[in-house]
């Protein structure tokens, strides 16, 4: 069975929707609707998540530092970046924080379970 996924979105609509496709996928999903959230998630015992699915435009903190912040906590997890930047812009400031996926928004299930399997996320 699939793993944990930690949507962090602060758009409720767009977050209750990647849960029900990842859900459909076979995985299950905690929800945060800002950084502070991602991060009291994160630090909890038992945080144990296959991939951080993240919007990088949060009200609280900028995405670049949210995923400075995880990668200290977290060196390995996998992220998947879901933005309407350019993929080519994200990669530019984000490609040093590997493992890293880059969903455009509006996204559908199919790109999503292929951008998962990119990362090698099962």
């Amino acid at each position: 069975m699939p793993g944990r996924v930690l949507i962090v979105e602060d758009e409720m609509l767009i977050r209750m929707l990647a849960a029900d496709m990842l859900e459909e996928l076979g995985f299950s999903a905690d929800e945060a609707g800002t950084a502070a959230e991602a991060m009291q998630k994160l630090r909890a015992s038992g945080a144990d998540y296959a991939i951080i699915l993240l919007d990088i435009g949060l009200p609280d903190k900028r995405g670049d530092d949210l995923i400075r912040e995880v990668r200290q906590l977290n060196p390995g997890i996998p992220l998947l970046i879901a933005s309407g930047e350019s993929k080519a812009d994200l990669q530019a400031r984000l490609d040093g924080f590997a493992p890293i996926g880059y969903l455009g928004k509006p996204y559908d299930q199919d790109q999503l379970r292929d951008e998962l399997g990119m990362l090698n996320v099962t």
